[in-house]
């Protein structure tokens, strides 16, 4: 009995003590308010970020309200101002998100930011009396050093971005002609496409971007009625070098070559011969989007003689922004075949429409899309009816 009181009593002192006592490891933080103490906890500073193991971001903060974060490559512009008496909001040309600040009173150059939409929170360092380093992985709604999905979505549309992409689109496409049996062939291909930019300056970059097809499953013409099926084959492959510049008022301007390379593995799924001509672009980049339209030309320059070949082609392309890394956009490609024998057989021609979406993981922004073209225009006697078009594109950090 007594032994059973003891141990009551021993208990009761432990759990009391543990109640009492204050938490060994408990931190205290303390808002930062007043329009004073916030402009100077950003105003000329640099935030640093390792948004993803080996990949660096920086924001510049000035004084005047505006400031830039380099990720990726590329620049992001924003504007900054204190709201109230107790946030500072970013603003970007497609979002704005605010943030409060806490100080940790124990570790004075220790910081703690909160997203007021979303409830985020990271910390910062201070480094020295002008820099600070961010702490936290990028995210949807970026932060003082990492860009946001909607700034990134944006300058992925930019056809001067000095961002690197990995492009995989895959194509579902549909026939129709006055060929017997035309309007029952399909085809499904996949189209990877990098896009490898060098920046040259800050409106200036250099551009090689192969576009290599893999023929999943093609029907093609092999007489009247009938129909082979290729599969698992590669097309020929087609590149481009270009240099493109950023105009003052937004306008851009590409120039370069374009050519076609006799790769593919079966006669009836290329030309059999070496193509090569210029290309030009010009483009309309807005807050709101971006339009755009590219033009190309090819010649044969060896390879098969016994056909010539002078194909123009190219495509139109726009994009308008939404909110949270969305977008209404679509690029179809057209092309006018010179040497087709029979004029009704010249052009291909389609409309299109489509959405996408930025999104961050793991750090690493990827864009996802769906587009669906018509055909307007296509050869009479056998040519697409319609295409349905799903792409990805990773982000990635170049070399150089």
């Amino acid at each position: 009995m007594h032994d059973r009181k003891r141990f009551l009593t021993t208990a009761g002192i432990i759990l009391s003590a543990c109640l009492l006592a204050p938490p060994a490891l408990a931190e205290d933080w303390t808002a930062v308010t007043g329009k004073e103490s916030l402009t100077e906890l950003v105003a000329g500073v640099t935030a640093t970020i390792e948004i993803r193991a080996g990949v660096m971001a920086t924001g510049r903060y000035l004084a005047d309200g505006t400031g830039t974060i380099e990720a990726w490559g590329e620049t992001f512009h924003r504007t900054w101002r204190v709201e109230g008496d107790d946030r500072i909001c970013y603003s970007s040309d497609t979002d704005t998100n605010c943030y409060t600040f806490e100080q940790n009173l124990d570790e004075p150059d220790h910081y703690r930011v909160h997203n007021v939409s979303t409830g985020e929170t990271y910390n910062f360092t201070l480094e020295g009396d002008e820099e600070r380093l961010a702490t936290g992985p990028g995210s949807e709604e970026g932060g003082l050093a990492s860009p946001s999905a909607a700034e990134i979505a944006e300058q992925l549309s930019n056809p001067n971005t000095s961002m690197g992409t990995m492009n995989l689109n895959l194509d579902y496409i549909r026939f129709d002609g006055d060929l017997p049996g035309a309007g029952s062939q399909s085809a499904t291909r996949v189209l990877f496409q990098p896009s490898l930019p060098y920046p040259l300056n800050e409106t200036t970059n250099v551009f090689m971007r192969p576009a290599i097809p893999l023929i999943i499953d093609q029907d093609v013409p092999a007489g009247v009625g009938q129909y082979d099926n290729k599969s698992f084959e590669l097309g020929d492959i087609a590149f481009d070098l270009g240099l493109g510049k950023t105009l003052p008022g937004g306008v851009v301007v590409i120039g370069g070559v374009v050519g076609t390379l006799p790769t593919a593995t079966d006669d009836a799924l290329g030309l059999d011969q070496w193509l090569l001509g210029p290309e030009f672009a010009v483009a309309l980049v807005r807050p709101w989007g971006v339009a755009g339209l590219l033009l190309t030309h090819q010649w044969d320059i060896a390879g098969e003689d016994a056909y010539d070949t002078s194909i123009t082609g190219g495509q139109y392309f726009y994009t308008i922004n939404l909110q949270d890394g969305w977008q209404i956009n679509s690029n179809p490609t057209f092309s006018y075949n010179h040497e087709a024998r029979n004029s009704d057989n010249k052009l291909s021609f389609p409309l299109g429409i489509g959405v996408s979406r930025t999104v961050i993981l793991g750090g690493r922004p990827w864009k996802f899309g769906m587009q669906y073209w018509h055909y307007l225009e296509s050869p009479d006697d056998f040519g697409p009816d319609y295409q349905v078009r799903f792409s990805i594109a990773p982000v990635v950090a170049l070399p150089w």
